[in-house]
């Protein structure tokens, strides 16, 4: 017959990370990753750090609060690209951020929406839009244009990885394609004749070859549009 199994000292066991504002923020952002946006509630974080929601009141009063925090630790983490060295120009600089940032809150499904739906104003955010700033002024844009153009690259990148989330999540993006392919072919070529004639053009480029033309679009008009005063 077994002996009993030996009882494990609380004190070998192994202490459990103190509780701060950067572990509600990792477990947040990777539950996040996990799971998506939908899925964070303060009961869910407070679990993923082994503890009770009520704590983490005292760091992040409510869930708008914590996720507003996400989303700035997450605009932190976007690689920055400098206008100097490897032949870069200023736009292909703003171009390759652009492209960060949005490859940056893709990584965290849903976290596009709460961009679109706020001002963000904390230090992450701040560090991307000094960087925009930095190098529009480098290209000689205005700064009443820049200070525009900042928050339409805002807007771009959150709905852009919006896009691209509920499209994944969908997880029928060929058969998607193929049935507005089919769609556009069969438009009445009386009515919609541009429409029937360019149905491969208007569905044949990726989602890559989409954001790179917007984002070319973006820049050719930040650096040339005028700002009409009212």
């Amino acid at each position: 017959m077994s002996s009993p199994a030996e009882p494990v000292s609380r004190r070998a066991r192994p202490a459990k990370a103190p509780l701060s504002r950067q572990s509600i923020l990792e477990a947040a952002m990777a539950l996040i990753r996990d799971n998506g946006v939908d899925a964070v509630s303060l009961r869910h974080v407070a679990a993923r750090v082994e503890t009770g929601p009520a704590s983490l009141y005292a760091y992040f009063g409510n869930r708008d609060i914590l996720l507003e925090h996400v989303l700035d630790a997450a605009y932190a983490e976007v690689t920055l690209v400098d206008a100097t060295g490897d032949g870069r120009d200023w736009r292909e600089a703003l171009a390759g951020t652009i492209v960060h940032t949005i490859e940056t809150l893709e990584t965290y499904p849903g976290l596009g929406a709460i961009a679109l739906g706020s001002i963000p104003v904390l230090p992450g955010a701040l560090r991307l839009a000094e960087h925009e700033l930095t190098l529009m002024e480098v290209g000689g844009v205005p700064a009443d244009r820049a200070a525009l153009a900042v928050d339409l690259i805002a807007q771009f990148a959150a709905s852009t990885a919006v896009e691209r989330t509920v499209r994944l999540n969908r997880g029928d993006v060929g058969d998607d394609r193929e049935r507005v392919l089919a769609a556009y072919e069969q438009a009445d070529p009386e009515r919609f004749p541009h429409v029937a004639r360019s149905a491969s053009l208007l569905t044949g480029p990726d989602d890559s070859a989409r954001r790179d033309f917007a984002i070319n679009v973006l820049l050719a008009g930040i650096e040339r549009a005028g700002v009409r005063r009212t």
